[in-house]
């Protein structure tokens, strides 16, 4: 993997990124706090292990809102070499410390990104067998629905998406109605409930 930060998309996805960037920056819980605290946020998540059963050797992974990318690197672990994750997150200094994090252990098969979720265009369609998008539309002020529409476009016709909501409203962006608005476009194969937070979904085949 190159030196530096690949960034997707040019002017378009620079100023949605900033839009992105000022109408969350309120909200604490979209903030990235300091790195070596990100571990003790994640004690207790349950994420990893609810999606594990569907990650198989050789999977292409899409972890998106990767904040400092502790998913992202034992996802790489689960696809192997011949595998490969996107780490994709708004937050450029995240990106930069998961590139480093990378090239210094030798992860060949992470690709980072910063990038707002509800623009993809780097990943082509149909070719993510996972996506794990662990807290990420709850987190976003603007443009979910672009980025559930991006979710269904990369993800395979066999391929699993882990969603989730980190929090419910006041904290998070996503009330009843919308998640199950959200869910209503997939076939939910593991959880659903708004009391859960958390959803397993595959696209529907028509």
């Amino acid at each position: 993997m190159g030196k530096g930060i690949a960034r997707s998309g040019g002017k378009k996805a620079s100023a949605q990124g900033r839009t992105e960037l000022s109408r969350t920056s309120h909200w604490i819980l979209s903030r990235r706090g300091p790195y070596f605290l990100d571990p003790i946020f994640r004690l207790g998540d349950r994420s990893l292990s609810r999606i594990g059963h569907y990650i198989e050797q050789g999977h292409k992974v899409a972890d998106i809102g990767c904040g400092w990318g502790h998913f992202s690197f034992a996802l790489a672990g689960a696809v192997g070499p011949e595998g490969k994750v996107y780490s994709v997150d708004l937050a450029p200094k995240v990106i930069a410390k998961i590139q480093k994090r990378a090239q210094r252990g030798h992860y060949l098969n992470i690709e980072a990104r910063q990038s707002s979720a509800a623009d993809l265009g780097f990943i082509p369609d149909r070719s993510v067998d996972i996506i794990f998008a662990n807290g990420l539309l709850c987190s976003m002020a603007v443009d979910r629905s672009a980025a559930v529409a991006e979710i269904k476009r990369i993800l395979k016709p066999t391929g699993h998406a882990y969603l989730s909501l980190g929090a419910t409203p006041p904290w998070g962006y996503v009330d009843e109605a919308e998640w199950g608005q959200i869910l209503e476009g997939f076939l939910v194969v593991d959880g659903g409930t708004f009391k859960e937070k958390w959803a397993i979904v595959a696209l529907k085949l028509v």
